[in-house]
């Protein structure tokens, strides 16, 4: 009996003490977690400073442009007005701008010539070099010979007739006692006998010179070179 109650009390400090142990753990705080240390920033690197040398090649490169921009724009504002006054000039002295009476009176007059230099029968081509002298002057009449010559060495064996009509004129530029006219006229070409006819147009300019109380042909540009 004595033995067995022993056994019984060492048994029962044993679950004791297991007792107090486990309420003891209980009863204690768990241990607060250690925050994480933050991580440091990373420093911004600090920007390179230009040498003295760079700035001042950034600077005067700048100044440059500046200038070259202020230049620029001056020439601009310069042409501008140029062109302007030099059409404005061109303007005041071209007066088929302005005169209509005697831009018509050119007109009028040019177109008639050319109708009767141009125009042409095999059988008497000397009618129309008489009638061409008092419509031509200066360079015009060389070249109107030179061509004529031709007329009348091919006219006569190939028996042409020749009319030419003048539909339209154009004034460039009336000056004074100057013009420059672009006309446009129609060709009609007979060979007497056959009955065979052509037509063809044409286009030249030509300046005219008022002389004696009427418009002459001084020059003939038939835009050939």
């Amino acid at each position: 009996m004595a033995d067995k109650d022993v056994e019984v009390t060492e048994t029962a400090k044993e679950t004791a003490s297991a007792e107090q142990t486990a309420a003891a753990e209980e009863t204690a705080p768990a241990e607060e977690t250690a925050p994480a240390k933050e991580t440091a920033p990373v420093e911004e690197t600090a920007p390179v400073e230009e040498t003295a040398p760079g700035r001042r090649r950034a600077w005067r490169t700048a100044a440059a442009l500046g200038a070259a921009t202020v230049i620029l724009g001056g020439f601009g504002v310069w042409a501008t007005l140029h062109a302007n006054s030099e059409r404005s000039s061109a303007a005041a002295q071209n007066t088929a701008l302005t005169d209509g009476p005697a831009t018509a009176a050119v007109r009028r007059e040019i177109a008639a010539a050319i109708n009767t230099i141009f125009s042409y029968n095999y059988a008497n081509t000397a009618a129309t070099r008489r009638a061409a002298q008092g419509l031509l002057t200066g360079r015009a009449v060389r070249q109107y010979d030179s061509l004529f010559a031709l007329v009348t060495k091919n006219a006569p064996t190939q028996k042409l007739v020749v009319t030419t009509r003048v539909t339209n004129t154009g004034v460039e530029l009336l000056d004074g006692n100057r013009a420059r006219l672009l006309v446009f006229a129609n060709q009609q070409d007979t060979r007497a006998g056959s009955g065979q006819t052509s037509y063809a147009g044409a286009m030249f300019a030509v300046t005219a010179l008022h002389q004696g109380g009427r418009w002459k042909i001084e020059n003939i540009d038939t835009f050939s070179g």
